[in-house]
């Protein structure tokens, strides 16, 4: 923050604040945010879906509890709160939150001006034309949008009645510190699934529902083991994250029809960092994806990235210098690809390297804030 200008109040508005990538990305922001002097406060408009531990970063946490679409009561309840806490601006974080905002301040006029990120994947929040509908009116009273990338900025316009007063694009981040390259974290992560130290481990992390592509990597994976012969032995697939029980079953079942070895559920954890730090390679093959957190953690450790040409994917990665990319849904290419990195360790090392110098210069924590306040001045002009 620079002398002479004023801190600012911003409420981060969100349905709820379960895990994954949005959550991510608002803790980044918040985090940033604090540090510089500025107040957070995290609304979720239905229910919480997070720890303590997660809300830290925010000043002060409110849950308003929105039973139906036009809920007024929970609607006045967002705008006492934000005149009793002086907010200056309310950033909201899917469809469903600044239609909220926006009824609220339809109804009462009380409430700052407001701003949307569109983290959605493409369509998924205009599948209809009751959505749309819902967003021209979200977007009448609204101040501007941001987008994680410029694929779905284009999407958002093209799939929207009306465009936004402003259309910012603002890329995800790491926090490089929390997301370093750990050996004591290696060693202990390959330890506790006895991999040795000279074998190979594909990193991948997603939620097990088709979107994420989980299915691609397995697929992907079973070829690459098997024209690496003997070898394959020594390449395993470490998978970060969880679904349902129809999910889970069907990656179960498919690892069980191609006769797949070496591939390992690590489950959800609080600290993908450590697992990370147990990475060769990272694998990322979804067949939607916005702007994707995943892949600047993935730079921010050092790891090679094979990815798809899908959304934000192909904004994040540099082709041939921090990756390869293929095209989305292809396991032969992500095999292909997976391959060459894997048995050229001065390629794998090169390319590691080269993306965590395009993280550490354009997608740290800091880059993500300040890209942010500077959005929410220009806003409040």
């Amino acid at each position: 923050m620079q002398k002479n200008e004023k801190s600012l109040n911003i409420l981060q508005l969100t349905l709820s604040f379960e895990n994954g990538g949005r959550k991510e990305a608002i803790r980044n922001l918040a985090a940033g945010m604090q540090g510089a002097g500025h107040k957070v406060f995290l609304g979720c408009v239905s229910h919480l879906g997070a720890d303590e531990i997660d809300l830290t970063v925010f000043e002060d946490t409110i849950v308003f509890d929105r039973q139906k679409l036009f809920d007024f009561a929970a609607a006045k309840k967002l705008a006492l709160f934000c005149a009793s806490h002086n907010i200056d601006l309310i950033h909201t974080h899917d469809a469903g939150s600044l239609f909220f905002s926006s009824l609220a301040k339809f109804s009462f006029n009380k409430t700052p001006p407001q701003i949307m990120t569109f983290h959605r994947s493409l369509n998924f929040e205009t599948a209809s034309f009751k959505n749309k509908l819902r967003n021209m009116f979200s977007l009448i009273v609204s101040e501007g949008v941001i987008t994680v990338s410029n694929a779905r900025g284009r999407d958002f316009i093209a799939s929207n009645l009306i465009k936004p007063k402003r259309l910012q694009l603002i890329n995800l981040s790491a926090d490089i510190n929390r997301f370093s390259f750990d050996l004591d974290a290696r060693n202990r992560i390959r330890d506790g699934f006895a991999i040795k130290p000279t074998d190979i481990v594909c990193g991948a992390m997603g939620h097990f529902g088709l979107e994420k592509g989980i299915d691609v990597v397995i697929k992907g994976f079973a070829d690459l083991q098997q024209r690496l012969g003997e070898e394959g032995k020594s390449v395993h697939l470490m998978i970060l994250g969880k679904g349902n029980e129809q999910d889970t079953s069907r990656l179960e079942k498919l690892i069980s029809d191609f006769k797949v070895e070496g591939v390992i559920f690590a489950g959800f954890h609080p600290d993908p960092e450590s697992y990370f730090s147990a990475f060769d390679i990272f694998l990322h093959s979804p067949r939607e994806e916005n702007g994707a957190t995943v892949l600047f953690e993935a730079m921010a450790t050092g790891l090679p990235i094979v990815g798809s040409l899908i959304g934000g994917v192909p904004e994040a990665i540099v082709e041939n210098e921090t990756g390869l990319l293929v095209d989305s849904d292809t396991p032969k290419q992500l095999a292909d690809a997976a391959h060459k990195i894997i048995v050229n360790n001065e390629l794998r090392g090169a390319m590691g390297l080269e993306g965590f110098k395009r993280c550490y210069l354009n997608f740290t924590r800091e880059h993500y804030f300040n890209r942010h306040v500077d959005f929410y001045r220009e806003v409040l002009k």
